[in-house]
């Protein structure tokens, strides 16, 4: 394709915009070979396929769409020649705006163009890191199979009342203000003590016993997630149908055998311990990569765009928006509950966003030093139970694979000095 005019403007560093003019000539070129194609698959009667008219076919179609058809051809055409003489590597899609395109007129649109920032490389072999000496104590252990305890606890009718971790059968009503008690009853089985409901339920049937009726009244937040419920008082009537106390066994090789399928309580505490140990290890490994992550930060010099830096940060605030959807949420009450305002959540993204760009280049700069790679064979592989796979989905991957190599040659090379630490199997 041939261009009339491309301008290129330096906006800051690593950010540049191009004003590209598509001449009229290539104009017309890409709108009749939109005519061609519809002309092939029209269906007009009177009319054999690949002989309507344009005129025709502008009617049936609409001009709108005709256009929106030749400035899909057209603007990625455009934005690869423009970028070829330009000699520019875009490391994100470019931002396209102004787009100025009329019929008989040459097509005009500015390119928001970010390439990658250059990475000064300073030390990340021999990296002199800290590592807290990790070690299962008995005390752990214990706790552990105090777990297993409770999950192997069985829970039996009792007529005292109920105590904070006793399940209580229970029928119940939420009237809203104005509203008459029914027929009408909810059940469910609580955790007599249990926090975090709303209404909180479960912390008003401590000290019920089987039988007892109850009710309270309960203004939900301003800040709810739900509008409808946000601000509003609520009556709760309910009625105790059983307490189940929690009835925890002692732990001996019989019990063991019958219920987990192990030989003896050794057998059990050696399991433990290998789970708590593995447990142990991926804490481990994920404080191994933070530090080895702040280590190349301090290390490593690399300035990253402001406009790319805005960019990812408006997408992990739209991925967050999603997310807090999903569950019902509104984006506005859960800052509002977080103590935060939306340009103070912003402004925390925009640190965040910066520092994994950051990491991002400088993983990329020590792969091409030290000719780290990933094939595609590799990356297909680990995706080979995904139906569907785009080549965004491809491109994390890659990415993905390639950070671990490097993070792997960062932390087999470093200096690791042992430290004690109280720690906990988390």
């Amino acid at each position: 394709m041939q261009l009339a005019i491309v301008q290129v403007e330096q906006k800051e560093p690593n950010v540049w915009e191009l004003q590209v003019e598509v001449p009229v000539s290539e104009v017309e070129r890409a709108t009749e070979s939109v005519y061609r194609q519809l002309s092939r698959t029209l269906r007009v009667p009177g009319f054999r396929p690949g002989r309507i008219p344009p005129g025709l076919i502008k009617r049936w179609v609409g001009e709108e769409q005709i256009r929106e058809q030749v400035l899909e051809d057209l603007l990625p055409q455009a934005l690869s020649t423009a970028l070829q003489e330009q000699r520019l590597e875009p490391v994100v899609l470019p931002e396209l705006k102004d787009i100025q395109f009329e019929e008989g007129q040459p097509l005009r649109f500015v390119a928001e163009v970010i390439t990658k920032p250059e990475v000064q490389l300073g030390t990340y072999k021999g990296l002199v890191l800290q590592r807290a000496k990790l070690q299962v104590t008995d005390e752990m252990v214990q706790d552990a199979l105090e777990e297993v305890r409770r999950d192997l606890a069985k829970f039996e009718p009792t007529e005292e009342p109920a105590q904070e971790g006793d399940r209580v059968r229970v029928r119940y009503q939420v009237l809203r203000e104005g509203e008459e008690p029914t027929d009408q009853w909810e059940s469910a089985t609580l955790t007599a003590g249990a926090t975090g409901w709303a209404p909180p339920l479960p912390e008003n049937l401590i000290g019920r016993r089987q039988g007892d009726e109850g009710q309270f009244t309960y203004t939900y937040d301003t800040n709810h997630p739900n509008p409808q419920l946000a601000g509003k008082t609520v009556q709760v009537r309910f009625v105790v149908e059983s307490v189940l106390r929690r009835i925890l066994p002692e732990l001996t090789d019989e019990l063991v055998q019958q219920e987990l399928g192990l030989e003896s309580m050794e057998a059990l505490k050696e399991e433990l311990r290998r789970e708590l140990e593995s447990r142990l290890r991926r804490v481990a490994r994920s404080a191994d990569r933070s530090q080895a992550e702040e280590a190349l930060l301090q290390q490593c010099q690399v300035t990253v765009p402001n406009a790319l830096v805005e960019r990812f940060a408006q997408r992990l605030l739209t991925e967050t928006e999603a997310s807090l959807r999903q569950r019902g949420w509104q984006l506005e009450r859960w800052l509002a509950q977080q103590g935060k305002t939306l340009e103070e959540y912003q402004g925390e993204l925009r640190q965040e966003a910066e520092r994994r760009l950051k990491l991002r280049f400088i993983f990329e700069a020590i792969a091409e030093r030290e000719n780290i790679t990933v094939t595609e064979e590799e990356v297909r592989q680990l995706l080979a139970q995904e139906e569907k796979v785009d080549e965004e989905t491809l491109a994390t991957v890659r990415r993905q694979l390639l950070e671990q190599r490097v993070l792997d040659l960062v932390l087999t090379t470093a200096q690791w000095q042992e430290i004690e630490l109280p720690q906990e199997a988390g």
